[in-house]
C-alpha cells in the first residue's frame, strides 16, 4: 500500500481550491483498500466539508457504498439528457489522467497534474518557462481561458497552474516559501 503513505496534495495553493492536506488526514482505515482512500486527489477538492467529514466517519465498505453512491446521485441530478453526467466526466479524465500523468508509483489521477486535469479539463495551453538560473527547474505553465467554465469541484479554474519536476515526479509549484523538493520530500516521506 504504497499510496498509504504521507501524500500530500500540494495544489491547495491554488484559489478556489481548499488547502492542502496530508493524505493520512483524508484516508479512513475503517474502510478496505477499495474505499479508504477514495477521498485522496480530485475527489476531495469537489466534497464540501461535511461530505468529508462523514466520508472520514464511515465504519464499513457497505457504508462507503452507499455514501458514495448518494455523492454522484447529488452532482449528477440535474445533468441534460443527452449530456454527460459530473460522474462520467470523472471516470473519463481519471482514466486519461492515469495514462498520461502516472509517476513513481502514483496513478495518474492522485498526481497534482493529474488532479487538475480531472478537475478542469484540458488547459486553454501549456507552455515551458526556461529556468532563470543554473539549478533551477524548467516549469511547466497550465493556461486556462479566463471566462473557462466552472470545473468538477464547482470552480472556476485558477488562470494558470504551475509545476515542476523533482526526482522523477511533477508537483504543484507557487514559487512561493515552499520549494518543490520540500514539497516532494514530504509527499513521499515513509518510502
Amino acid at each position: 500500500m504504497i499510496w498509504a503513505f504521507c501524500l500530500l496534495l500540494t495544489i491547495g495553493a491554488a484559489s478556489g481550491i481548499k488547502k492542502s492536506v496530508q493524505m493520512e488526514d483524508i484516508f479512513n482505515p475503517s474502510l478496505g483498500v477499495e474505499h479508504s482512500h477514495w477521498l485522496v486527489g480530485p475527489i476531495y477538492h469537489m466534497a464540501s466539508n461535511a461530505e468529508v467529514k462523514g466520508f472520514l466517519d464511515l465504519i464499513s465498505d457497505d457504508e462507503a457504498v452507499v455514501f458514495i453512491e448518494a455523492f454522484w446521485k447529488q452532482r449528477n441530478a440535474n445533468t441534460p439528457v443527452f449530456q454527460d453526467t459530473p460522474q462520467d466526466i470523472f471516470e473519463q479524465r481519471c482514466e486519461e489522467a492515469n495514462k498520461r500523468f502516472s509517476e513513481n508509483a502514483f496513478p495518474g489521477q492522485r498526481t497534482d497534474r493529474g488532479t487538475i486535469y480531472i478537475l478542469y479539463g484540458e488547459p486553454e495551453s501549456v507552455t515551458y518557462e526556461s529556468p532563470r538560473k543554473v539549478g533551477d527547474r524548467t516549469v511547466e505553465v497550465w493556461t486556462y481561458a479566463k471566462d473557462a467554465e466552472a470545473g468538477l469541484d464547482g470552480e472556476r479554474p485558477k488562470k494558470t497552474f504551475r509545476f515542476v519536476e523533482i526526482d522523477d515526479s511533477t508537483v504543484f509549484f507557487t514559487g512561493q516559501q515552499q520549494k518543490p523538493r520540500d514539497r516532494l520530500r514530504r509527499r513521499n516521506s515513509g518510502f
